[in-house]
C-alpha cells in the first residue's frame, strides 16, 4: 500500500534570509529561553520546545518543584536542578522575567523567545483555570469577566500579597503577562516606566509568539531559530483546553479594561505590531509557508488520529505505515510516524518527566534533587511506553 503524502502549492523560488554556514547550510539554534507567560498558549509551545530539547539532547534548566524555576519569585540555584558539567543549553519553564540572572545561567548566544495573548482573551481564560468566580465574592456569575471589569477595584487583591500553599501571586487579574515578564507592577501608573520596559524587552526578546496568530509566529521561529517544519509541528488540539463561556463586551467595559490592565494591552499591542514588522521583512514567500504548515499540520493530525490507538490505554498503531512530507522550498522531505504522533499528544507532564529521568546530573547530587527528580507524573505515557519509546521508567 502506498504511504499517504501531503502536496501543498509553494512559489518557484526560495529565499535566503538567514546565517548561513561556509558550506550554504542553515544553522540551527540550539541555545534558547522561552517565558513561559501563564495563560498565554504558552504550553504548545512549551511542548514544542521540550520535544526540540530532547531529540537534540540539549540540557535543560528543569525546575526542582513541578513546572516553576523559582516563580512567582525571582529564579536561585535552589530551584533547579543541577547539570552534569554545570551548563545549559534550555530554559522554558515557568520564571519571572530578569535578564541579569538569565545572562549569568545561560549561554551567551542564548535566544530569547516569549508569548502573549489578548489581553481580554487572557483573562477569561484566568477566570477560568485559577477559579477566580469561586475567589472573589460577589461577582454576577452570569458573566462574571464582565462583572469583574465593571469595578476590578472591588475584588482585586493586591499584589504585594501570595498564596504560600499555591504560590500564587495575586497578579492574576491584572498586569499578569507583565508580571512574568519581569515588570515591576508598582510602576503601572507610570507611562514613562512602561516605555522604557517595553523597549528594553524589543532589544532583549528575540521574538514574541502571539497566540491569535500561532501559525505565522511558529513559521517566523522555524526561519528564526533555523529549524525544520517538523519542529515546530505540534498537536492541534490545545493542551490546557478548557471552555468557558464568552459573552460581548461593551465599548465602554473594553476600555475600562485596557485602562485596568494597561501594562499587558501595551505589551499586546506593541509586540503584536513588532510581530507583522517582521513578517513584513520576511518576503513574499512567507504566506506560502504559513498555509504550507497548516496544511501540514492538519493532515499530520489525521494520521496521527489512526496512529495512536486507545484501547483502552494509549498505544502505537503500527500497522498505520507513515506520513511522508515531500520536500518543498522550506523543508527536505521527512515522515511522521506513530512516535513522532506520541511525542506530539504529550502533555508537558510527560516532556518534564522524560527529561527529568535523562538529565545528566553531578554525581553529588544531594537527596532532596533526587526526590525532586524521582516526584514526577505523566498524563498520556504508561510504563509501558516510557520504556519502549524513552528507555526510562
Amino acid at each position: 500500500m502506498k504511504e499517504p503524502t501531503v502536496q501543498s502549492a509553494q512559489p518557484p523560488y526560495t529565499i535566503l534570509n538567514r546565517t548561513f554556514t561556509s558550506e550554504g547550510a542553515c544553522e540551527a539554534k540550539r541555545n534558547f529561553m522561552f517565558v513561559k507567560v501563564h495563560k498565554a498558549g504558552s504550553t504548545t509551545a512549551n511542548c514544542i520546545f521540550q520535544r526540540f530539547g530532547y531529540e537534540h539532547n540539549l540540557t535543560f534548566v528543569l525546575p526542582v518543584i513541578r513546572s516553576d524555576v523559582g516563580w512567582p519569585n525571582l529564579l536561585r540555584q535552589e530551584d533547579f536542578i543541577p547539570s552534569a558539567d554545570g551548563t545549559y543549553n534550555v530554559l522554558v519553564d515557568h520564571t519571572v522575567y530578569n535578564r541579569q540572572l538569565l545572562d549569568h545561567l545561560m549561554p551567551p548566544d542564548t535566544m530569547y523567545i516569549a508569548i502573549l495573548r489578548q489581553p481580554l482573551s487572557h483573562l477569561r481564560s484566568v477566570f477560568n483555570s485559577y477559579h477566580l468566580v469561586k475567589k472573589m465574592r460577589g461577582l454576577q456569575r452570569s458573566d462574571p469577566v464582565a462583572s469583574f471589569i465593571k469595578s476590578p477595584d472591588q475584588f482585586h487583591v493586591p499584589y504585594v500579597k501570595a498564596l504560600s500553599h499555591t504560590r500564587e501571586p495575586y497578579t492574576l487579574a491584572k498586569n499578569y503577562m507583565a508580571y512574568d515578564l519581569g515588570f515591576p507592577l508598582g510602576l503601572s501608573d507610570s507611562q514613562s516606566s512602561i516605555d522604557e520596559y517595553i523597549e528594553t524587552l524589543s532589544r532583549e526578546i528575540d521574538l514574541v509568539l502571539i497566540l491569535e496568530h500561532m501559525a505565522e509566529s511558529l513559521v517566523l521561529l522555524r526561519r528564526m531559530m533555523c529549524w525544520t517544519l517538523k519542529d515546530i509541528l505540534y498537536n492541534v488540539a490545545p493542551k490546557n483546553l478548557k471552555k468557558y463561556k464568552k459573552t460581548p463586551m461593551s465599548t465602554a467595559l473594553l476600555k475600562q479594561h485596557r485602562r485596568w490592565s494597561n501594562v499587558d494591552y501595551q505589551l499586546y499591542d506593541h509586540f503584536n505590531a513588532t510581530l507583522w514588522q517582521k513578517i513584513q521583512r520576511e518576503g513574499a514567500d512567507f504566506p506560502h509557508e504559513v498555509r504550507h504548515f497548516q496544511n501540514v499540520l492538519n493532515q499530520t493530525a489525521i494520521f496521527c488520529t489512526k496512529a495512536i490507538m486507545k484501547v483502552p490505554k494509549i498505544e502505537l498503531n503500527l500497522t498505520a505505515g507513515k506520513l511522508t512530507i515531500p520536500k518543498t522550498t522550506w523543508h527536505e522531505e521527512f515522515d511522521i510516524d506513530s512516535t513522532l504522533c506520541l511525542k506530539l499528544k504529550m502533555e508537558w507532564h510527560d516532556w518534564s518527566h522524560v527529561l527529568k529521568k535523562t538529565h545528566k546530573m553531578p554525581p553529588n547530587l544531594s537527596s532532596g534533587f533526587r526526590r525532586a527528580i524521582s516526584m514526577t507524573n505523566t498524563r498520556v505515557l504508561d510504563k509501558s511506553l516510557l520504556l519502549n519509546i524513552f528507555h526510562v521508567d
